[in-house]
């Protein structure tokens, strides 16, 4: 998919969030795979190896495509990963939970805000994984982010903001992003630690 232009955001469609979250991610990714796993931080949401579908693909050719999802859906879900980040420090997001983390927070994210919604096993499928891990996984995030979906009208403006702030660029590097705090800090500083 090409640059997609700010006229073409306005229309508040999900392929353009789509685009920038997989830009934002897999750069997240990217950056926090460099850091040691140590085996204490390993969660449910941690596969044995990363899959072999891109973030890109699996939000676009897969959760996008068939889950048939708002705009609304994909931003509350960032705001669902990002609280995992904030609420649970030695949580960091790599190869190996991106994607378990991805369908579990637009299914989450779903069942919080779209009237029409499909069920556990249907986005279990979509995301190539078992009904009785996206149980699983479902009860997981809630704990992890202490059963709050809500979120603050002013929250949800400014990451909406802050995603379309990067339309019609090259794309948001994970550090870009102003207010998210996708990355966990100590993982930031550990990055930066390793390029200095």
């Amino acid at each position: 998919m090409s640059a997609i232009s700010r006229t073409e955001a306005s229309t508040g469609s999900p392929d353009v969030i789509v685009t920038v979250m997989s830009k934002l991610l897999e750069d997240l990714v990217s950056r926090n795979d460099q850091l040691p796993l140590v085996p204490s931080q390993v969660t449910p949401f941690h596969s044995s190896k990363p899959p072999a579908i891109t973030v890109r693909s699996y939000l676009e050719d897969r959760i996008l495509k068939y889950a048939g999802c708002s705009e609304e859906t994909f931003i509350l879900a960032l705001i669902y990963i990002d609280q995992v980040v904030q609420f649970n420090p030695d949580f960091i997001i790599n190869s190996l939970n991106v994607h378990r983390l991805l369908i579990t927070s637009i299914m989450l994210a779903s069942k919080f805000f779209d009237d029409v919604y499909y069920n556990n096993a249907y986005y279990a499928r979509v995301g190539g994984i078992s009904n009785v891990e996206v149980n699983s996984l479902e009860m997981e995030m809630l704990r992890m982010i202490s059963f709050s979906l809500f979120v603050q009208t002013d929250q949800y403006d400014r990451y909406r903001a802050s995603l379309y702030s990067h339309v019609g660029q090259p794309g948001p590097a994970a550090s870009q992003l102003a207010g998210l705090g996708t990355i966990n800090p100590a993982a930031a500083h550990h990055v930066e630690a390793m390029t200095d």
